[in-house]
């Protein structure tokens, strides 16, 4: 089962007088690729097609997103949000008693680790439409079925436009803030027994 579905890779390498510098999106992708396959392992032990495997899988992501809510950038912040009472909805139709948690405190020391945050929690928005197929049409899906109003597509061409003059430190910190991102979800799925 993969949440963040693998994308192909559609950017190219652009001439320049020096050399061919590589796409920041192939960056990321290629830093946080064993990352990414991790995260994808834990998450394929659960059927979604049983109702606790389902919940618990909302559950790993609301404690996630929740963990994850001080390093969102402030232009992530209402897609996000929206992601989070999707869950929130979810999670209640199922008859668990979860709330919006309250908005963390932004530290802006994360500037850039938050591009990298961002790339990991959109991305995910990808291998959700997958997943929805595997939902059972009776469950709540708010959460997978959810369409941030900045597509993939256009957050990916503001991550090239945005960070690519950056120098290789930038992009240190940027892969470091989608490791973190990872890493959290990977702490909060083993935090239910997944993997064990």
């Amino acid at each position: 089962m993969h949440l963040w579905t693998s994308e192909r890779d559609s950017s190219r390498i652009a001439p320049g007088e020096t050399g061919a510098p590589i796409s920041v999106r192939r960056i990321m992708r290629e830093a946080t690729r064993f990352d990414h396959q991790d995260v994808d392992h834990l998450f394929s032990t659960l059927d979604l097609r049983d109702p606790v495997s389902y919940r618990i899988f909302l559950t790993i992501h609301h404690t996630a997103l929740s963990t994850l809510g001080a390093r969102w950038r402030a232009e992530d912040r209402d897609d996000f949000s929206a992601l989070l009472h999707c869950l929130v909805d979810d999670l209640q139709a199922l008859g668990d008693l979860v709330t919006v948690p309250r908005a963390a405190q932004r530290q802006r020391a994360y500037s850039i680790r938050q591009w990298g945050v961002a790339y990991v929690i959109r991305g995910s928005r990808l291998g959700g439409a997958v997943l929805r197929q595997r939902v059972p049409s009776g469950y709540p899906a708010s959460y997978l079925t959810y369409a941030p109003t900045l597509s993939w597509p256009e957050f990916l061409k503001r991550l090239e436009q945005e960070t690519r003059a950056t120098d290789r430190l930038a992009h240190t910190h940027m892969i470091r803030g989608a490791k973190q991102a990872f890493e959290t979800f990977k702490h909060a799925a083993v935090g239910f027994g997944l993997g064990q």
